[in-house]
């Protein structure tokens, strides 16, 4: 019981001896972070609102009492839980759920500053009588050591209005309850879940517990007549009983919910500098929540493709992810996350992979053609440089080129091609390690859009870029020699030759039949979609690839299921694998999530709906902006607008006018290749810079 590392285990070996207890849910959830903060202050939520204050805390649930009947969201099927972001996509979670008549709604949301490590959750709970008669309901804020992350908790009291968890006061209800109790696991070996059920109440108001299975509850009792509700308050300062948090001041009370909760979703509004109006809000809905999920993922100046799971910066999948923010116009974080790898080659959970140079030299140009910041591109292009360089001699070398990666999941540590980023080259192509295998043309795809990045950059700065064109014409030229052989073998080849890297031509029959061949047999088998099980990031990659292959409804197929389907139901997530079977081990170590079936949310998949989404309004292609390649037929039946998109031209604004069919464009500086209109009925484009 004594080692945390083994959590899991412990609530294993409890749940077998107590099966009648109301456990967490772990089928699924979401994580709530104040961007940059550290993995141990984000806030994982299950469905229902059942929440921790930070990895590893404890476990907070909302239960409800009715006719001497006790209900928890754990007990209740998902379909019986709405769960929604505030608009759709703003990051305060509404939860609503029902008894009978009496209808229960909470909302959550963390916030803070990470200066001071100072974050805090907030919740406010409503119950109402929807009924025709009055009704006695008891509310109970239930406190337990298990939840969405929860941890030991050897002593728990309420003082001075606010309860204590071990070493100091977490937990600040605006209302004062009707009552509160608490329970020692070592005493009485029971949870207070059981006595709630049995319809009995602790009368201790503090406990220790040397078992570190102690759990409590706040009671909120209340008759109301037909058509009241009542509301509760609460906040959490998430960490602060950690002895070494001693600065941390308690919150200050009256809490003021409705005002914090104005003025975040205030700030929200403010990351989120894109505005869209359009005919499916889901769509919009989507767009938007990608960013705030990834957002919210961010710690210090890194990505993370999903907290706690895998906290590190994975080269691949976060390239994706900076690449996204970029374009969603969080160019500040974007620059910074850029600088702090522009000095790194490869690197990654599997250690150094082949398409590390390209990738990383793909995020550092793509930040500087979406601000043209001069000053930044000056100062990395010696890094670019050196990738570009390093990726000419991985497609000649004869013997294997390895880097030491430091940091990587702990399965990869011990394997002993952790530090291998290629084998001998052959057929003038990088023989690159990726995803434990060699799939030649995602690594050569990478390898020439990083040598085209890297001639782009240096004729940018008035520099010989000759080597580097050269060296993109004969990676080109390999590339399209092999992919005649051996183009989709690797279910990889249809996620990068269109997107991201461009070296595909649509008028390419050879790789239209192969797209055509990988839909009737692995997307679309006899006209039936069956999406991607595990790597749900490579169908929205095939989607883009799709879009930008001329096949626009193909690539809707996904994006539909996208728009519809979400891990947490409502909230625009999705899951990757099976299992746990790349993490960092870290959830193992918490009270919660002990049944992961798989990985959630994901972040490269987050990023790549977004960056699809993206490009279904506005694209680039080389200097000619595109717009409207995925916007569908059923859309120009309506007006819509999309306003301050970053592109390579700089700020985008424009509208769509359904009487006149007319799209009215304002750019910041005209693309030299013109502005090209790809909808699917006949407009006219007017410029009105």
């Amino acid at each position: 019981m004594k080692y945390p590392m083994l959590a899991h285990a412990n609530m294993a070996e409890m749940k077998s001896r107590h099966p009648d207890w109301i456990w967490n849910r772990s089928d699924t959830h979401v994580i709530l972070g104040v961007p940059g903060s550290l993995e141990c202050f984000k806030t994982p939520v299950e469905p229902g609102n059942s929440f921790s204050p930070g990895v590893g805390s404890y476990g907070v649930s909302t239960w409800l009492s009715v006719d001497g009947q006790l209900y928890a969201p754990e007990q209740m099927p998902q379909d019986a839980l709405q769960w929604r972001f505030e608009n759709g996509y703003l990051p305060v979670l509404t939860s609503r759920w029902s008894v009978g008549d009496i209808h229960v709604t909470s909302q959550l949301f963390t916030d803070g500053e990470i200066e001071l490590s100072d974050i805090r959750d907030y919740l406010a709970v409503e119950i109402k009588n929807g009924g025709l008669t009055p009704r006695e309901v008891s509310l109970y804020l239930v406190i337990r050591s298990f939840g969405a992350a929860g941890g030991p908790i050897r002593r728990i009291v309420y003082e001075d209005g606010r309860v204590v968890i071990n070493d100091g006061p977490v937990l600040f209800p605006e209302q004062s309850p009707t009552r509160f109790g608490a329970i020692s696991y070592a005493e009485t070996k029971t949870d207070i879940g059981e006595l709630l059920r049995r319809g009995s109440f602790p009368e201790k108001t503090e406990v220790k517990d040397d078992s570190t299975w102690a759990s409590g509850a706040l009671e909120y009792s209340v008759t109301l007549s037909p058509g009241a509700q009542a509301r509760y308050d609460f906040g959490f300062h998430v960490q602060s009983n950690h002895w070494m948090m001693n600065w941390l001041k308690p919150l200050k009370q009256p809490i003021h919910f409705d005002a914090l909760k104005a003025a975040f979703l205030a700030k929200w509004e403010r990351l989120l500098p894109i505005k869209l109006d359009l005919p499916d809000r889901r769509f919009t809905e989507a767009f938007q929540a990608q960013l705030v999920h990834l957002l919210m993922f961010t710690v210090s100046d890194a990505p993370r493709i999903s907290p706690v799971s895998y906290p590190l910066w994975w080269l691949r999948d976060g390239a994706y992810v900076v690449n996204a923010l970029n374009k969603g116009g969080s160019h500040a974080f974007g620059k910074a996350a850029c600088k702090s790898v522009a000095h790194r080659d490869a690197f990654g959970g599997f250690g150094c992979e082949g398409d590390g140079p390209g990738e990383v030299i793909w995020i550092l140009s793509e930040h500087y053609l979406l601000t043209r910041d001069r000053a930044f591109l000056e100062e990395v292009y010696p890094h670019i440089k050196r990738k570009a360089e390093l990726l000419m001699h991985m497609r000649s070398t004869a013997t294997p080129v390895k880097l030491f990666n430091e940091f990587c999941i702990p399965q990869m540590m011990l394997e002993p091609h952790n530090d291998l980023l290629c084998t001998p080259a052959k057929d003038g192509l990088i023989q690159g390690r990726m995803d434990l295998h060699f799939p030649i043309l995602w690594i050569n795809s990478f390898a020439w859009l990083g040598l085209t990045r890297a001639a782009f950059c240096a004729r940018e700065l008035g520099l010989d870029a000759t080597a580097f064109e050269n060296g993109a014409a004969a990676f080109k030229e390999a590339i399209l020699a092999k992919s005649a052989q051996i183009f989709g073998q690797n279910d990889r080849d249809t996620n990068c030759c269109f997107w991201p890297t461009g070296w595909a031509s649509k008028d390419d029959a050879f790789i239209q039949g192969k797209f055509d061949e990988f839909w009737n047999k692995v997307r679309c088998p006899n006209g039936i979609h069956t999406p991607e099980p595990l790597w749900t990031y490579f169908e929205a990659g095939q989607a883009h690839n799709y879009l930008l292959a001329g096949h626009r409804e193909r690539a809707w197929v996904s994006l539909e299921m996208f728009l519809t389907k979400h891990t947490s139901p409502g909230l625009y997530t999705y899951h990757e694998g099976k299992d746990d079977e790349n993490s960092a081990m870290l959830w193992q170590r918490t009270r919660g999530w002990d049944d992961i079936n798989f990985v959630t949310p994901h972040g490269w998949t987050a990023a790549e709906v977004f960056l699809l989404q993206r490009d279904c309004l506005a694209r680039e292609s080389g200097d000619t902006l595109i717009l409207g390649t995925g916007i569908p037929e059923a859309w120009m039946s309506h007006s819509f607008s999309v306003k301050a998109m970053p592109t390579y031209f700089g700020i985008l604004n424009y509208s769509y006018d359904a009487d006149r069919r007319l799209v009215e464009v304002s750019i910041e500086r005209k693309p030299n290749g013109g502005i090209v209109a790809d909808f699917r009925t006949k407009v006219e484009v007017r410029i009105v810079n």
